[in-house]
């Protein structure tokens, strides 16, 4: 059985009593030879996570405290079952590097393939142009760096993603001022799309502020990210859309929403990151 290269980057393996050894892939960055995307970083640990509740393998809420950038290389992952349960295992986790904290987990695991009870959406799918309408947006700009400008960021490399041009104009310098960013996704090698990968999803996109109007935004590095998985996604391209109403003296949320192929509803998603000005 072939591995995707999102289960390669984010394999783990047990090498003591609650601790896991792990690795950084330089190609999740959110830029070239930077820190590594926030959700990869919680879809690594969150491996390690479910690793000792093996009957609650999906990241029913996992919220990440992100205390230090970490950068590509070894990284050990202490693991705590704090509660297993009929229904949920409560985890915590940190993930080090030379021995420094780097992120803070806490999650609530579960079986959703097992879930049941009452349900009630009154949320809907982004309204999204047909898929073929929508521009590709790594393929174009990886044709942009060979004709001389910046490539993609590494991690929209693992993504094929496919966003309306309404929400683009922030990468003409025209920015709706709406603070909105979505489209559809799905891994770029076609491999599958899981629970964990979902936690990837809810922070692969360019940050919702950059289409804002408010002027240079540089790094906009996550404070907090919690993601709740509601379901396991169906095969095909996902939907997600994210947006950005609040910005305070240079702190911003940021929510968002992924549905997958069926219209089912997956992931519900909350972060607070600072809006940094280029350096100068």
């Amino acid at each position: 059985m072939d591995v995707s290269r999102f289960e390669r980057d984010t394999a783990v393996e047990p090498i003591a009593d609650g601790r896991y050894a792990g690795a950084i892939d330089p190609g999740w960055a959110v830029i070239d030879g930077a820190a590594p995307n926030g959700g990869y970083l919680m879809a690594l640990a969150a491996r390690a996570m479910r690793d000792p509740v093996p009957a609650h393998p999906d990241p029913v809420t996992l919220t990440a405290h992100f205390l230090a950038p970490p950068t590509v290389g070894e990284v050990e992952i202490a693991v705590e079952v704090l509660r297993s349960g009929r229904r949920h295992s409560t985890v915590e986790a940190t993930l080090s590097q030379a021995g420094e904290a780097k992120v803070r987990l806490l999650g609530a695991f579960g079986d959703l393939a097992a879930a049941e009870g009452p349900s009630r959406v009154d949320r809907r799918p982004p309204e999204l142009p047909p898929l073929a309408s929508c521009v590709d947006f790594t393929t174009e700009h990886e044709r942009r760096a060979e004709a001389g400008g910046f490539p993609p960021p590494p991690i929209a490399q693992r993504f094929d993603h496919r966003m309306p041009s309404a929400v683009l104009g922030w990468t003409e310098g025209a920015p709706s001022g709406r603070g909105h960013i979505g489209g559809y996704l799905r891994w770029r090698d076609g491999s599958e799309m899981d629970t964990l990968g979902l936690l990837v999803v809810a922070d692969c996109y360019p940050p919702a502020i950059f289409d804002a109007a408010l002027g240079d935004i540089g790094w906009v590095p996550t404070i907090e990210l919690t993601v709740q998985v509601r379901a396991r996604p169906s095969p095909g391209y996902l939907a997600g859309w994210f947006t950005t109403e609040a910005v305070t003296d240079g702190y911003l949320e940021e929510d968002g929403e992924v549905w997958d192929a069926s219209g089912q509803l997956v992931v519900l998603s909350r972060q607070l990151a600072l809006a940094s000005r280029p350096r100068r």
